[in-house]
């Protein structure tokens, strides 16, 4: 029978030999969500304030050319934990709606993959982790990838691991008042604001101190201490102090040109960029950026500090990596979900005592896949057949060892979602070369060329390059996966039950799950109301958009899901949660997470006035005038309420 691990080398099978040859090295494995190569170390962009990234980068070696395997953090999480790139998996996009490790059922290759830090526990670590690892967002509770049986502990709920840490500033108004058309995404999420609270009392700084507990404590076992930064990811909202570091006035915006997508592909997001530059918002956004940033690098400041004055000072391995690029308007791109340099290059750091050649640099691609082999070299433990990656340690040993394989990044972009097939970049040590799903191709010389301005692909004297880089395309990509509504770890909508008229919601979180088809002539309409101008919710159509409206003591909260105009049938969940947060989940659309409010609290009173289907014939819950009929087909399926107040 095959052996299901690969050949350790010998020579490392107790890497760090000067420490003895039984003690393994513990491992920082620190993981940043959407960071870019702004970062001083990197300096794509200038008068970004990042002293510790300087500081990391003179105590290892900065991998320059280190690239995702997938840009979105799904997929590119997975296929860190993995070992496995999405060309083999077939998980190139987010999928959102989970409760667990729904990517083992998503990707029939994954069903029985050994997470990273499983593998190590089996072969004597302790594996701790907080934060984001796997794919979470701050908005999305319970809506978590993480697997639970992979760790040996984790802060908190593995399974929502960061929602609760992140509290939202208060808008008086709403997201779109005094905008030219709408914002993308809803509740401020694509937006820029100081947070008032106290900075040791929430986000990214909770996450650390979690980790700095676990530095300064003797272990008996090695460690694999894993540790999920989420900032720079939006909502841009960070202490003003980081902000203070940007003045406006003083914030400069990527170089640009007019026409340059003329040669090249656009991506997904060029309506964002459109919104930005209609509403003079690519300032304030990029400040927004570059405060996050500057924020993150206070926590790993604090993390190195920690990490200095700890047992396990010495013998400890340092990996930072980031689960893609990130657009700030570059190519009228934003945030990731393209296969630009820009897009897919990821800060990465690895510090290995007594290997690795600190404070240089290498060129060499890298791709993420990479770091779970580099990881079991060094621990000296076998490498999973199942790791599509090669080990760095040549290029942490010797800098300018040549890697014969370019970096893979790929993904399936909304316009090819059709024919299942996905996009791919390759980058070497100088040129980027993109092959999308429909056979159009782009070539950039990064040295003479790094904002991608200039397409090659056609140019006669570029084509020994083209050729060359175009061989190493994968020769039979997986077809892009879904959401397997068959999964446990997929959250469905309840069956049809029976349920009580009038449920008591006082001070109850609660959840409604409805089937509704708008008719195409007059989509407006209450879709269900329970209660009045006091107390109570209403689910309703306004605008062609859905809105779900909650009265407490008069207050009005209401959430609306933009840039979503449903003219056939779907399926909705909507109520409010543990944490008395509005939550609206549209289960007919797999690749969408839930939309949530702020935590205001549940409804203190019961409402009444009754529950009404397709109507809300009394004073009304929401911003509209009764009873606001709704034409269409509602089927109430379900209506859940917490039996504990």
């Amino acid at each position: 029978m095959r052996s299901l691990f690969r050949q350790v080398l010998p020579c490392l099978v107790f890497p760090l030999g000067a420490l003895g040859k039984d003690i393994k090295p513990n491992v920082l494995f620190i993981s940043v969500d959407d960071l870019n190569n702004y970062i001083s170390p990197l300096a794509k962009h200038p008068g970004v304030i990042t002293p510790n990234f300087d500081r990391l980068a003179k105590q290892s070696v900065t991998f320059t050319n280190a690239h995702c395997a997938a840009p979105a953090c799904h997929p590119s999480r997975v296929a860190v934990m993995t070992g496995v790139h999405p060309v083999k998996s077939g998980i190139y996009r987010n999928l959102f709606g989970a409760h667990g490790p729904r990517w083992r059922h998503e990707s029939p290759v994954l069903s029985d993959a050994i997470v990273l830090s499983k593998h190590l526990s089996n072969h004597g670590y302790h594996s701790a982790g907080a934060g984001k690892i796997f794919h979470t967002l701050q908005w999305t509770p319970d809506d978590s990838q993480n697997d639970p049986l992979a760790w040996d502990e984790y802060r908190g709920d593995p399974l929502d691991p960061i929602s609760a840490d992140w509290p939202r500033p208060d808008f008086p108004n709403n997201q779109n008042h005094d905008f030219k058309g709408q914002r993308p995404l809803s509740n401020f999420l694509f937006g820029a604001t100081p947070l008032p609270q106290a900075e040791d009392t929430y986000g990214d700084h909770l996450v650390v101190d979690w980790a700095i507990e676990k530095l300064k404590t003797q272990h008996a076992k090695p460690q694999f201490l894993a540790v999920g930064l989420f900032r720079p990811h939006i909502p841009f909202e960070v202490p003003q102090k980081y902000f203070d570091l940007y003045p406006l006035d003083k914030v400069q915006l990527p170089t640009d040109i007019e026409n340059d997508l003329a040669d090249a592909r656009p991506a997904d997001r060029v309506s964002w960029h459109k919104w930005v530059t209609d509403n003079d918002q690519w300032k304030p956004l990029m400040q927004g950026y570059l405060a996050s940033i500057s924020y993150v690098d206070h926590q790993l400041g604090r993390l190195l500090d920690a990490l200095e004055s700890s047992p396990m000072k010495d013998n400890t391995i340092i990996v930072l990596w980031t689960d893609h690029g990130f657009h700030i308007g570059e190519k009228s791109n934003w945030e990731k979900f393209a296969l630009w340099h820009q897009t897919t290059n990821t800060p990465l750091f690895i510090h290995a005592p007594g290997i690795s050649k600190d404070g240089t640099k290498t060129k060499q691609p890298a791709t993420l896949t990479d770091l779970y082999p580099t990881l079991c070299e060094l621990s000296g433990v076998p490498i999973p057949e199942q790791c599509t990656g090669t080990s760095l340690v040549p290029q942490l040993k010797a800098p300018s060892t040549a890697k014969s394989q370019p970096s893979l990044t790929s993904f399936v972009f909304n316009k090819d979602m059709k024919s299942e097939t996905a996009s791919h970049a390759l980058s070497d040590d100088r040129y980027r070369y993109i092959k999308y799903a429909d056979g159009f191709e782009e070539l950039y010389d990064l040295k003479t060329d790094p904002e991608e301005f200039n397409n090659l692909a056609k140019h006669a004297d570029h084509q020994a390059t083209r050729e060359r880089l175009a061989s190493h395309l994968p020769k039979s990509a997986a077809k892009n996966c879904k959401v397997p509504r068959d999964s446990p770890f997929t959250r469905k909508a309840p069956k049809k039950t029976t349920y009580k008229k009038y449920p008591d919601i006082i001070n109850r979180s609660f959840g409604i799950t409805l089937k509704v088809t708008p008719d195409p002539k007059q989509t407006d309409g209450v879709i269900i109301s329970h209660g009045g101008d006091h107390h109570g919710y209403s689910l309703y159509m306004k605008d062609g958009l859905i809105h779900f409206a909650v009265r407490r003591n008069k207050a009005l909260e209401t959430l609306v899901v933009e840039h979503y105009r449903p003219k056939k049938e779907f399926m909705i969940s909507a109520g409010l949660n543990t944490r008395g947060r509005i939550i609206i989940d549209i289960l007919s659309l797999a690749d969408s997470p839930p939309f949530t409010g702020k935590k205001l609290g549940h409804i203190s009173q019961n409402p009444n006035e009754g529950q009404t289907l397709k109507s809300d014939p009394e004073s009304p819950v929401g911003m509209y005038t009764s009873p606001f009929s709704f034409a269409g087909k509602v089927e109430l399926l379900n209506l859940e309420v917490d039996p504990k107040k």
